[in-house]
């Protein structure tokens, strides 16, 4: 009973996907799923990709505004999460992105010269972000950000420029302040993990 009852939600909520994403010109891969309640707002243009097995909850928002906003395979959007996609937001695979977060791929130009603050171009430089990683609750990344592979970025945390693979970073602006053990095992088996490990998942709030 427990299991059909599984089986038939999730497939209400695929059915659901399809249908949005075809009414917005979104694209979904294989087992995506996006929650009733959450947006794919394409009103002012761009393309929205959400890889096999990603799912975005209620709540959340993908808002490419003429750039694109790409997540690879069975990553997670939770809710009230901000995507943006001016300058080109690329998410990689098995990513965790905890619920207030907001990933923004431009910035507004603010040159003193008499132009409204509204009506300057913007920068785009767009961000990228690797595989196997963890944002946690509250974090905002700015134009520019280029997080590595594997990293776990603290709750509240501000990013711009470069993190490296599998560091562990906190803070306003986010600084490095660790390293994920080479032992950990997130995308395998959790039991596996040292204590080590266990205590650097503390870092961050999913």
């Amino acid at each position: 009973m427990g299991l059909s009852w599984k089986k038939l939600r999730r497939g209400t909520r695929r059915l659901y996907t399809i249908a949005y994403a075809g009414l917005v010109g979104a694209r979904t891969g294989e087992n995506a799923i996006v929650m009733r309640g959450a947006v794919l707002n394409r009103e002012y243009g761009g393309s929205i990709d959400i890889g096999p097995g990603t799912v975005i909850h209620r709540g959340a928002m993908l808002l490419p505004l003429g750039g694109f906003i790409r997540l690879g395979l069975r990553c997670r959007v939770n809710p009230y999460s901000v995507l943006y996609g001016h300058g080109g937001l690329t998410i990689g695979d098995h990513v965790r992105i905890a619920a207030h977060c907001v990933i923004v791929p431009a910035n507004h130009g603010i040159a003193l010269d008499g132009e409204l603050i509204a009506e300057q171009p913007m920068n785009k430089r767009g961000i990228r972000i690797g595989n196997d990683v963890w944002l946690g609750a509250g974090v905002r990344v700015l134009d520019g950000a280029v997080i590595g592979d594997g990293c776990v970025v603290g709750a509240g945390a501000v990013v711009r420029g470069d993190l490296e693979a599998y560091g562990i970073y906190a803070g306003v602006p986010a600084k490095l302040v660790g390293r994920r053990s080479p032992t950990t095992t997130y995308l395998k088996d959790r039991r596996n993990e040292t204590d080590g490990a266990k205590t650097q998942t503390a870092v961050a709030t999913s």
